[in-house]
């Protein structure tokens, strides 16, 4: 057993990590908090066994032997030398006879996926190649805050500050869904006599708005608005940082009213390079060489307003006005009642946060990423948000957005490798020539039409690494048609998904636990980005599975460009890369944990001036901060920031629709995954109880979203925290997870989840090209009135069946006549029973009749347990045994659980049943004969019990396995009676061990689900673990506890660390467990403080909690110590 350090590349916040591996198996992926990214992992990281070890996984190279157009491909599998030579042979020829920008490339997100471990080398492969058309969807994810925050201060965003920050602004950002090791930064904070504070600006109740000390909740798309109107309230109070302003921005550099350009110093004096400004005292204008900083006398005394008339030194007048007067006047536009009302907020609260923002002075720190990038207005909203920005002159400031670095390498994917000529010809230049395409990043949409329209010119190939854009783009049926269309596509993959499903050849990639991956420098701190780390390959590659990086560099060296590519050894290009560093990957090995570089952590590294004067300034056309951009102008766009308001209301559309990525899930990957499914099982449309109200929806009903091209469908929740006319859905969603029973669907089409299946992409950012995905019209409707309810529901007891002696089935029917909810193999049914005394208990039973979509009954089946003041459980068993009679009244809520069983897979299913335990197996097998049989999985049911008198459900199950092809029923007696004939009543005695479970299950890896005592469950897993079954193949149920009480009325409470024997008080003011701990200088680990990431999870030995978010996917002795309080007395495993 050994544990190897390293980083997790599932997403953008590469949290460092600490990987068990034993022998070739990873076991498990935990927070290595040595690492500056490492104090949290999230579900996602924790889950890392199940991706390497899936046998989802594509293994091997696969060749297409069907039309596309079938919906089998008849995959068949291929070797990896037939498939290179093919594919090089295929890429020569499209770019010798139609050009490279014949075939176009898909890459998936490195901020996403583990491609970022590749991506430099992929990039190279392309360019030196020579095509510009790659599908990055950069659109729609990071172009806004890297490429267009160049417009403003010539960089992408850098690095909150947030533990010196007096204000952190989170705008549209929601961190501790999208990037832990930045949540955990926002969580710590700094110095505790410095006062901080937390702006959110988001239409929903995220964690961290809930935490804020204001939250904006803003209507979607509205952001623009917003920031014009505090940028308004800011300059007309003067609560701005003037100096920066006018010393370091070129907010005094007059512009030529006629042309919309800066006046250049050339055309008044001839000697003299830069811009001008007028001054005031002077009463003229002055020159100014923004190679050096501006004079302090001539910055103070720059006019930022009013209109001039210039001569130049032709003899000619212009009029020309300071570039602030433009952006003062875009600002002046939006009034604090006209940004209040296009924005939904009160102006009270505007106004406020205008404060908060002066008051922080230079010490303010923001992030914003897609969910101010996915708007048909994102490159100005980024532009107004900047400039707003730029006005506290906190720009790599202590506590604001700081510059770390950068490292010092040779990078090898510069834009300049594909040649000018090339990057011309980029899709889409002509209508965006500043956006995306001219980094060679194209828009799905222009891929489509060139392959099926031949616009501007023919694309007829496609290679993809990684990318589904099927999901992640609008207008699927077309990326279907052109898909279908090419005359060839090559896709590299660890999973088969609705785009690669086109492929004619697919190429197994491997997990970064596979593979080795270098990252010279992280983000969040001066630390993290000084760190420099190999990441080491963990276990071997499954099957014959490849890095993308083995792939870019083979074909580039069977494409004739070894030499660009270090003869294919991608060692030597990492020790290229790091040459300028004085490190290579030898030094990197023998130190798994990474290197820790010395950086340039200064402030304000633009006013850094060399012997003669010159200063660092700004990477942009006037080298300092942009208020006005005259490159933007020049293209034709407004060269101050535009907000264009909320979109016209539209009858038919009537509520606002954004989305959100779901913290347990990158994008459209990992549904299959059955511990991340747990957690968020179906795709949810969140709406305000009056919307709902409205439209007759309760919460957890199937409904259609309808949008513009059609409907979808979605569970709806109901959200009193969101607006009205507000909806939020989930996004990303196709996968099937077969392990837990629940589906997949349709890319488009009927039945289809997927969001961007009614997404319009026709209306798009002029700049970049970003749709409205988070500012689109909708309107969502019931698919099934009355079927769902919300609260108790009154049943009547219909029927009652003795199962033997100690068990009933109770047959329920809804006392209303209306109809039932369905429900899943294996769910329960939350049932209020009022008791002979007159009080009323709460039990979880499951569900043991068919699962079926429209019931018109449920049953449960509940065995009497013996009635002790210790055991509450067995006075309502009790009562239902003896007591309860047809026709007597109880409640029920919704059928719910989250252990759910499969009706269809691929590999064995062996169900370990302790006697009643058996219930919500019967559930499976009963909803199997009733539906399809033919098509069940393999089955293998052990079931055990004392003797045939407590053997329930033994005639039935001898039935169920005549009737169904595939079920095999092992009894098992510990106790036989005399009676009890082996071979007859049962079929081997003792307990359920080893000799029951045969080698072959485990070899095929079939999948085990336990249900009865919790000492036999735990010995049942404890064997299986130890011959090898992964923790992730045995699901086992747990019942959740009653709902919560109110927080009120809650007292001081002990809670005691029962490892390290510590004990501290809980008080009610505090709020939550972690919180109270650290008080009291008591460390316990922790990571987003919002629920999400579950790094604070401990386990509960003794007492009851409070959680403040839903625990349901959870066990139930799990204790989220971010969000809970303690009810009692608690002991925790720590």
């Amino acid at each position: 057993m050994r544990r190897v350090p390293g980083y997790c590349t599932l997403c953008r916040s590469r949290c460092g990590t600490l990987n068990t591996v034993d022998g070739d198996r990873l076991l498990s992926v935990a927070a290595d908090p040595t690492h500056p990214t490492g104090q949290a992992t999230c579900a996602k990281g924790r889950a890392a066994p199940e991706l390497v070890h899936s046998r989802e996984r594509i293994l091997y190279p696969l060749r297409r032997t069907r039309p596309k157009s079938d919906a089998d491909p008849g995959w068949q599998r291929i070797g990896w030398d037939e498939a290179l030579t093919e594919i090089a042979d295929k890429l020569a020829d499209y770019r010798d006879r139609h050009g490279a920008e014949s075939v176009a490339f898909s890459v998936t997100t490195p901020s996403g996926t583990p491609m970022s471990d590749s991506i430099d080398w992929v990039e190279r492969f392309i360019r030196r190649y020579g095509s510009p058309n790659t599908i990055y969807a950069t659109e729609l994810c990071n172009w806004h805050k890297d490429v267009a925050h160049q417009f403003t201060f010539g960089c992408g965003m850098p690095a909150p500050d947030y533990a010196q920050a007096r204000l952190s602004i989170l705008w549209g950002h929601n961190p501790s869904s999208v990037w832990l090791a930045e949540a955990s930064k926002l969580a710590e904070g700094g110095d505790d006599h410095a006062p901080r504070a937390l702006l959110v600006v988001d239409p929903r109740a995220t964690p961290h708005a809930r935490a804020a000390d204001l939250w904006l909740q803003i209507k979607p798309g509205t952001d623009d608005a917003l920031a014009m109107g505090l940028a308004r309230l800011l300059v007309a109070d003067a609560h701005v940082d003037t100096d920066f302003v006018r010393r370091w921005s070129n907010a005094p550099f007059l512009v030529n009213e006629a042309t919309g350009r800066f006046l250049r110093a050339e055309k008044l004096n001839a000697a003299r390079t830069g811009f001008v400004v007028w001054s005031q005292a002077q009463a003229k204008p002055v020159c100014v060489d923004t190679s050096v900083a501006m004079d302090e006398a001539l910055a103070g005394d720059a006019a930022l307003d009013g209109r001039y008339g210039i001569a130049l030194a032709a003899g000619r007048v212009v009029r020309a006005r300071p570039a602030f007067s433009h952006y003062r006047y875009a600002c002046e536009q939006w009034t604090l009642a006209r940004t209040a009302e296009a924005t939904g907020l009160a102006p009270d609260d505007i106004l406020r946060a205008a404060e908060m923002i002066a008051d922080a002075g230079t010490a303010v720190s923001y992030h914003g990423w897609t969910g101010i990038g996915q708007h048909a207005n994102a490159s100005q909203t980024d532009r107004a948000i900047a400039t707003l920005y730029a006005l506290t002159g906190s720009f790599d400031c202590v506590g604001g957005n700081r510059i770390y670095g950068p490292l010092p390498i040779n990078r090898v994917n510069h834009i300049t490798l594909l040649e000018p000529a090339q990057r011309a010809k980029a899709l889409g230049i002509d209508d965006r020539p500043l956006g995306p395409p001219a980094s060679g990043w194209v828009t799905a949409a222009d891929v489509y039409d060139a392959v099926l329209d031949e616009k501007p010119y023919g694309v007829h190939a496609l290679f993809g690494f990684g990318g589904n854009f099927l999901a992640s783009q609008p207008d699927v049926e077309r990326g279907q048609r052109a898909l279908e269309a090419l005359e060839f596509h090559v896709h590299c993959d660890l999973f088969h998904t609705p785009t690669n499903a086109y492929a004619d050849i697919l190429l197994p990639i491997n997990t970064p636990w596979e593979r080795e991956g270098l990252r010279p420098g992280f983000e969040i701190d001066a630390r993290a980005a000084g760190l420099v780390q190999l990441r080491q390959r963990m276990v071997a590659p499954r099957g014959e599975s490849r890095a993308d990086y083995d792939v870019a560099l083979d074909l580039a060296c069977r494409l004739g460009m070894a030499d660009d590519f270090f003869g294919g050894d991608i060692e030597a290009g990492w020790n290229h890369m790091l040459a300028p560093l004085g490190l290579d990957v030898a030094t990197l090995r023998a130190e798994p944990g990474g290197r820790v570089v010395d950086i340039d952590v200064s402030e304000r590294k633009y006013a850094r001036a060399t012997a003669s004067g010159e200063v660092t300034g700004f990477a942009t056309p006037t080298r300092r901060v942009e208020f006005y951009s005259e490159r933007l102008h020049s293209h034709g766009y407004s060269a101050v920031p535009q907000a264009c308001g909320p979109p016209a209301p539209d009858s038919r559309w009537p509520l606002r629709l954004t989305t959100a990525k779901d913290g347990y899930y990158c994008h459209s990957q990992h549904r299959q995954i059955s511990s991340l499914r747990r957690r968020s099982p179906d795709p949810r449309v969140a709406l305000s109880a009056v919307a709902a109200s409205e439209r007759n929806i309760v919460g957890s009903q199937w409904v259609a979203l309808d949008g513009q091209r059609g409907p979808i469908r979605l569970r709806a929740r109901v959200d009193d925290t969101l607006a009205d006319d507000v909806v939020v859905a989930d996004y990303g969603w196709w996968q099937a997870c077969d392990d837990l029973g629940l589906p997949g669907a349709p890319i488009a089409g009927s039945g289809s989840f997927n969001l961007n299946a009614v997404m319009d992409g026709n209306a798009r950012d002029p700049i970049s090209g970003a749709i409205a995905l988070r500012s689109a019209r909708c309107d969502v409707r019931a698919l099934a009135f009355g079927a769902c309810w919300t609260g108790y529901r009154d049943f009547r007891v219909a029927a009652i069946e003795r199962e033997g002696d100690a068990v009933a089935s109770v047959y329920l029917e809804a006392v209303d006549n209306a109809p039932l909810a369905g429900f899943r193999p294996g769910q329960h049914l939350p049932l209020r029973f009022t008791l002979a005394d007159g009080s009323v208990a709460e039990r979880f039973y499951s569900l043991s009749d068919a699962a079926l979509d429209t019931p018109t009954r449920y049953r449960i089946s509940v065995k009497r347990l013996a009635q002790t003041p210790q055991n509450a459980a067995g006075q309502v068993s009790t009562h239902i045994n003896d007591a309860l009679g047809e026709g007597d009244i109880v409640q029920a809520r919704m059928p719910a659980g989250r252990f759910t069983l499969p009706t269809r897979h691929d590999a064995p299913i062996v169900l370990i049943a302790g006697g009643i335990g058996i219930t919500p197996f019967l559930s499976l097998l009963e909803t199997l004969a009733a539906t399809d049989a033919q098509t069940m999985p393999e089955i293998h049911l052990i079931h055990a019990n004392r003797n045939r008198a407590t053997h329930a459900f033994a005639t039935r199950l001898k039935a169920l396995e005549a009737l169904l092809p595939r079920l095999e029923v092992v009894d098992v007696y510990s106790e036989p009676q005399a009676g009890d004939a082996l071979g007859r009543d049962y079929d081997a005695d003792g307990y359920v061990d080893d000799r029951l479970i045969p080698a072959d299950w485990i070899a095929r890896r079939a999948r085990f689900y336990l249900c009865g005592p919790a000492p036999m469950m735990t010995q049942v897993r404890e064997r299986l673990t130890a011959r090898g079954v992964f923790d992730f193949e045995i699901f086992s149920e747990a019942f959740t506890s009653p709902a919560p009480v109110d927080r009120a009325g809650l007292s001081a409470q002990t809670v005691t660390l029962k490892r390290s024997g510590v004990s501290f008080t809980w008080t009610p003011e505090q709020h939550s467990i972690l919180d109270s701990a650290a008080a009291q200088g008591i460390e316990l680990p922790s990571g987003c403080r919002a629920g999400q990431c579950e790094s604070c999870a401990l386990k509960l030995v003794a007492g009851r909690i409070q959680t403040a978010v839903d625990t349901s996917a959870l066990d139930e002795d799990i204790c989220l110590t971010c969000q809970a309080v303690p009810l009692t007395l608690i002991e925790l495993d720590a």
